[in-house]
């Protein structure tokens, strides 16, 4: 089987799920968020697959990229599934979006949401997936800083993840989150994510995958410009008055390290 079949193969198993599982479900809970559980488990999805397409190559970027986007998969998913699980309300995103295509969103969600967060997820898991299926090379130290930044970028998101669900329980409804993270970055888990992305392409490019970075520059363009940071600040500017003041003083994706360095010189008396 060719390399090309393979990541058709592996593409098509992962947006299936989206189209006979979760569109379904969406259906019946009136709940377009629900799309948001398969973004994660489903790029690993497609990594596992192509690897196991390919015979399970042993080589070390392969391995790595399995290794990375499974764990990166597996927890962005028990994540956000927990998080449906807690919350009963549509996500605003997409709340949004049901009010600006109804008539029939419903059926106009399988095009707008989940046909297009498929078509997004294979191109973003594109660079990995050639990356696993690249002829065997030795790693050099850029496909180790790339598994460091990929692994930093996973734990920033972590911790930001874990804060802000910690914060929701403990505060009164309509809270905004300006604690640990969030006090130096107001979107770390996009940063995060943004980190992640850029490591693993560190290792396919390092695997001779020549275009790796452009699937990271997507996640960053979409967590940037499109659909994550700015539909999140709107939001929270309609909803949170304290978001203005907030937004004024808090970078969105870099720390200022002159502000991190003073917190540090108060921390330490």
């Amino acid at each position: 089987m060719s390399d090309i079949s393979i990541i058709a193969w592996s593409w098509g198993a992962a947006a299936a799920v989206f189209v006979a599982v979760l569109w379904p479900l969406s259906v019946l809970r009136r709940d377009a968020s629900v799309v948001d559980f398969w973004w994660g488990p489903g790029a690993a999805v497609m990594v596992l697959t192509a690897w196991t397409l390919a015979g399970g190559p042993t080589g070390l970027h392969a391995l790595a990229l399995v290794a990375l986007i499974g764990t990166w998969g597996l927890r962005l998913g028990l994540t956000l599934g927990a998080r449906r699980l807690r919350e009963t309300a549509e996500d605003p995103r997409y709340a949004e979006l049901r009010r600006a295509w109804d008539p029939g969103f419903r059926w106009k969600s399988l095009f707008v949401v989940f046909a297009l967060q498929a078509l997004l997820q294979g191109l973003v898991a594109l660079g990995a997936l050639a990356g696993v299926l690249a002829e065997t090379s030795v790693p050099t130290a850029l496909a180790g800083l790339g598994v460091a930044a990929a692994v930093g970028g996973l734990a920033l998101e972590a911790a930001a993840d874990r804060q802000l669900d910690r914060f929701k329980t403990a505060a009164p409804a309509g809270a905004l989150c300006r604690e640990g993270l969030r006090r130096h970055l107001r979107f770390p888990h996009y940063s995060g994510e943004m980190l992640f992305w850029a490591g693993v392409a560190a290792v396919a490019f390092d695997a001779g995958v020549i275009w790796a970075p452009l699937p990271a520059l997507l996640v960053a363009l979409l967590v940037t410009k499109v659909s994550g940071a700015p539909m999140l600040d709107e939001h929270l500017a309609r909803t949170r008055p304290e978001h203005a003041e907030w937004k004024a003083a808090t970078p969105a994706f870099v720390p200022d390290l002159r502000a991190l360095g003073a917190a540090a010189r108060r921390a330490r008396g």
